[in-house]
């Protein structure tokens, strides 16, 4: 599966290969900054979780990032996730929903990973094994698996 690379500004921190982020959106500071285009790639969604793949040798002053922005190409990252057993085959299509909204279960961030949008397509790329924990709501027959968002 072709990864579609998205080419956008990041802070120079994190422009190294496999740097993870979620993208935010604008910020007030980015308004009339003449790369700002560029930062906020229309094909980039608010909230979604980014990995750079690959960096370019360009640098910028960026009023928000403490040593500047470099250009960096990036694509969708694949996150670890508690899906149903069910829903739990390499290379199917899923329409993602937490199995679990219990903000105190040990797993709550396997449930709801930052960067992943509910109600979004993912491909499942890798099942992990059985995932161990007790669910708090008794939902059993749970996997743990890498998703990665259909664009």
């Amino acid at each position: 599966m072709e990864e579609e690379r998205i080419i956008t500004i990041v802070g120079s921190v994190l422009a190294k290969e496999g740097a993870e982020f979620t993208y935010a959106g604008p910020d007030a500071a980015c308004e009339g900054c003449k790369v700002a285009r560029v930062c906020h790639n229309t094909k980039l969604r608010a909230g979604r979780r980014y990995r750079v793949a690959a960096t370019r040798k360009t640098h910028h002053e960026c009023p928000l990032h403490e040593g500047g922005a470099e250009a960096v190409e990036v694509v969708d990252s694949e996150m670890t996730v508690v899906i149903p057993t069910s829903q739990a085959t390499r290379r199917t299509r899923i329409v993602y929903t937490p199995v679990c909204d219990e903000r105190f279960c040990k797993g709550y961030a396997f449930c709801h990973p930052d960067g992943m949008m509910e109600n979004e397509k993912y491909v499942v790329m890798e099942v992990l094994g059985s995932y161990s924990e007790t669910c708090p709501k008794g939902i059993k027959n749970l996997k743990l698996a890498k998703l990665r968002h259909v664009p």
